[in-house]
């Protein structure tokens, strides 16, 4: 995806801006960042049944030479980050998890409002801290065996509640340069899903 010199501008003051508002509400002891992290899905009895890093290796082996059984309807809902991976390395990156965390990044996945039975999602992939959030909006398709979730957004806002801050289109690119998921495993209840980005870090969501 082509990203203009002015739209990563206006990514970083977003990002500034959250940032800003989560010094100012520390500064306020309005919360401890070690709470903060412990209730972003860390501290859950849920957690105790999620797969582990040499887990996922060994079943996204499994799913390249089987398949991951992964379908439409499994995926539909919203998934919460739990951790990543580095792209260089087969460990879990614990920074980039933290902030994925602390920030409850997220993965909303519906069947496509324009497109119904077809196998293509509306996509929404966002990150919040209070009742800030900031959002990728935009579509997806499921393909392959495997399978492979595409996917490319189609604009970014910036939301304080329900009232929209500031909104952008996004610039398309070429099919070939979308981004995407190689779906590696779910498991029996749905509760949780793994994937490895195009960028190559591996990536455990859990249900909300």
């Amino acid at each position: 995806m082509i990203i203009s010199r002015f739209f990563l501008i206006d990514i970083f003051l977003i990002i500034g801006v959250l940032l800003l508002f989560l010094i100012f509400n520390y500064r306020q002891g309005k919360f401890n960042i070690i709470p903060v992290l412990e209730n972003r899905g860390m501290g859950d009895e849920s957690t105790s049944v999620l797969p582990g890093l040499e887990e996922l290796l060994d079943l996204e082996k499994l799913s390249r030479k089987e398949g991951s059984g992964i379908n439409f309807t499994s995926l539909i809902g919203l998934w919460k980050f739990v951790w990543v991976s580095k792209k260089t390395k087969e460990i879990q990156d614990p920074i980039a998890s933290y902030f994925l965390r602390i920030f409850s990044a997220s993965l909303v996945l519906n069947e496509s409002q324009e497109k119904p039975n077809s196998n293509k999602f509306d996509i929404i992939n966002s990150i919040q801290f209070g009742s800030l959030f900031i959002r990728f909006v935009g579509a997806g398709e499921l393909k392959g065996s495997q399978p492979i979730l595409s996917f490319f957004f189609k604009y970014i806002e910036l939301k304080l509640g329900e009232k929209v801050l500031f909104k952008r289109l996004l610039e398309m690119s070429d099919e070939e340069k979308n981004p995407y998921f190689v779906l590696i495993a779910m498991d029996s209840d749905r509760k949780w899903l793994s994937a490895r980005g195009r960028g190559g870090g591996l990536a455990l969501w859990l249900k909300d």
